[in-house]
C-alpha cells in the first residue's frame, strides 16, 4: 500500500524536488499532488515540469505562475516576448532544446486542473492552489481557485472538508520568524498551507511535503 503526498510551491528548484522525493521514498505505489507554481524564480523550471509530467502518479494542479505564463506566451505577439515578469521566459530561450518545447510547455500548462478532490480514510480533502471555495460553487471562477490569499486570512475553510493550499508562504502567516518555514494549519483544522517558500532560502524558505495518511511532515532546504 502506498502513501499520499501533497506539496506545492517548487518555483523552477527541480533540485529540491528530486531530493525530496528521494527522502521520501516516493515509488510508483504512491500518489503525489503538486498544487502549481512549479515555474519561475527558481533556476529549473523545466527540470520541474518535466519530472512531474513523466510520472503518473504525480497530479499537478495549475497555480497563478503557470496560468500567468500561458495567457502572456498565447497573448503576445513572438517578436514582442521579451521582459517576461519572471525567469522562465529567458531559463527557457536560452537553451536550444527547450526553447524548441515551449508551446508544448504551454499546452500542459493549459489542461492542468484547478482543484481536486480527494476522499481517504474517512476524510474527506479539497486541494487547490490558493483557494478551494471555488470547488463547492455551481460557477467557478477561475481566479479564486489562483490568487485569493482571503481564505488564508479568513482561517474558516470549507465545513467538512480539509482544505489544502499553498500560494502564500508559511514564514509570512507566522511573522517571518527566526526559524525555517513548516507547514501551516488553521487553528480549527480546516485548513492545511504546504507552500513553505522553497524558492526563498534566505526567509528561512525550504520545500514543504505532507503525507495524508500518516500525518509526517518532510523538508529539504538548500544545501
Amino acid at each position: 500500500m502506498g502513501y499520499t503526498y501533497v506539496m506545492s510551491d517548487i518555483h523552477g528548484m527541480a533540485h529540491l524536488l528530486k531530493a525530496m522525493l528521494k527522502k521520501i521514498r516516493f515509488s510508483g505505489e504512491d500518489r503525489l499532488y503538486i498544487l502549481g507554481d512549479m515555474i519561475d524564480r527558481g533556476p529549473d523550471p523545466a527540470g520541474v515540469m518535466d519530472l512531474v509530467a513523466a510520472h503518473e502518479n504525480i497530479t499537478a494542479l495549475r497555480g497563478n505562475h503557470e496560468d500567468t505564463f500561458a495567457q502572456w506566451y498565447e497573448s503576445t505577439p513572438p517578436e514582442e516576448r521579451t521582459g517576461y515578469f519572471y525567469n522562465t521566459w529567458d531559463v527557457l530561450q536560452n537553451d536550444p532544446v527547450k526553447r524548441e518545447r515551449i508551446p508544448e510547455y504551454v499546452s500542459w500548462m493549459k489542461r492542468l486542473p484547478l482543484y481536486k478532490k480527494v476522499k481517504m480514510d474517512g476524510s474527506c480533502y479539497l486541494m487547490a492552489h490558493a483557494s478551494t471555495e471555488e470547488s463547492m460553487r455551481m460557477w467557478k471562477r477561475k481566479d479564486n481557485f489562483l490568487w485569493d490569499t482571503s481564505f488564508i486570512e479568513r482561517g474558516t475553510g470549507v465545513p467538512a472538508y480539509i482544505s489544502i493550499v499553498g500560494h502564500v508562504p508559511t514564514f509570512i502567516l507566522r511573522g517571518y520568524p527566526d526559524e525555517p518555514a513548516t507547514i501551516w494549519r488553521s487553528p480549527n483544522g480546516r485548513i492545511i498551507d504546504v507552500d513553505c517558500g522553497a524558492a526563498f532560502p534566505s526567509r528561512g524558505g525550504r520545500l514543504g511535503c505532507l503525507c495524508l495518511e500518516t500525518g509526517e511532515e518532510f523538508y529539504q532546504m538548500e544545501a
